[in-house]
């Protein structure tokens, strides 16, 4: 499908319900301050405690100013732990070198319980290889290229996709999040292995845009269903931007579907130019419940130079 065309498939079937874009420094919010109620598990204070600051959307895609007063202190630290670690673990490898900033600044990469690993100082990249251990780059000096060899950690499939789920429920209007309580009863369940609910075909439609950070700041913006729509299409669909990704899912078992509808790729700016090179598009399943353990990625970059340093470890 030609761009042109994809451009005319969004615009005769969706417009754009809520778009954030983060591109300043000051603190955006989201809610009241004080009405102190959970949209999330529906309790409120003093029942649940908001003294922590919560996220609109993680901070490891770069988000550092988005912040929501409708999630509690107990439900920030659940998805911290049952959704956001699985996609953070899915992309560290890609944040490293993409030089993504999170929580404490751009991470670093190592497999568990080794001491090779790939991070920056003071603005360079830095590769540490040690004797024995896992080989984590080659590099073709006749063409500059080095390929990065990287162990994710483990991760759940099906977890990233409601990650980014309870992104979309997060940022949207109240008078929308009627029509998904079963999404916010679904990315609510403690364990991914076991749920009341049967949902498959979760396909998320991902981009690689190359270059330095063509994506300087984060953009998250909601697609609703028009009333006139041409297509048999999902009643609203989701986009984060950020770095030199693009995620897109939409969101699932809304009352407004009456079944499974076919999600629209949704052209970016970064489809109309291409200074490094065009994104490139993959769909990805993430309908699995199942672990996924020791997956090896690898990632290639053009450098200019490569320098070599002798580690010496002895005392």
């Amino acid at each position: 499908m030609t761009l042109q065309e994809r451009m005319t498939k969004l615009e005769s079937n969706y417009f754009p319900y809520k778009t954030i874009h983060l591109n300043t420094s000051e603190k955006i919010s989201l809610g009241d301050i004080n009405k102190k109620v959970c949209r999330f598990c529906k309790k409120s204070y003093p029942e649940v405690k908001f003294d922590n600051i919560a996220h609109a959307i993680p901070e490891f895609v770069n988000n550092h100013n988005l912040i929501s007063y409708y999630e509690c202190d107990t439900c920030n630290s659940k998805f911290a732990r049952t959704l956001e670690t699985h996609m953070g673990d899915y992309m560290n490898p890609f944040h490293t070198l993409s030089q993504v900033r999170g929580k404490k600044g751009v991470p670093s990469f190592r497999k568990g319980g080794e001491k090779s690993r790939i991070g920056f100082k003071e603005g360079k990249m830095s590769v540490e290889s040690h004797e024995g251990e896992r080989e984590i780059f080659e590099f073709d000096e006749i063409n500059k290229i080095v390929t990065f060899k990287a162990i994710r950690a483990t991760y759940i499939p099906i977890a990233i996709y409601k990650c980014l789920t309870k992104m979309a429920l997060t940022i949207m209007d109240e008078d929308e999040l009627v029509h998904f309580d079963n999404a916010m009863e679904w990315i609510n369940e403690k364990k991914h292995d076991t749920s009341k609910f049967n949902i498959s075909n979760l396909k998320c439609i991902y981009s690689f845009t190359p270059g330095p950070l063509p994506h300087d700041f984060t953009s998250c913006i909601l697609f609703r269903r028009k009333d006139d729509h041409k297509d048999n299409v999902p009643y609203m669909i989701f986009l984060i931007a950020y770095g030199n990704y693009t995620f897109q899912i939409y969101i699932p078992m809304s009352d407004k579907d009456a079944g499974e509808g076919k999600i629209i790729s949704i052209p970016t700016p970064f489809d109309f130019k291409d200074d490094f090179g065009a994104p490139k598009y993959r769909v990805l399943d993430f309908s699995s419940k199942e672990k996924v353990k020791n997956e090896e990625v690898k990632i290639q970059m053009n450098v200019g130079s490569f320098e070599e340093e002798v580690i010496n470890n002895e005392e």
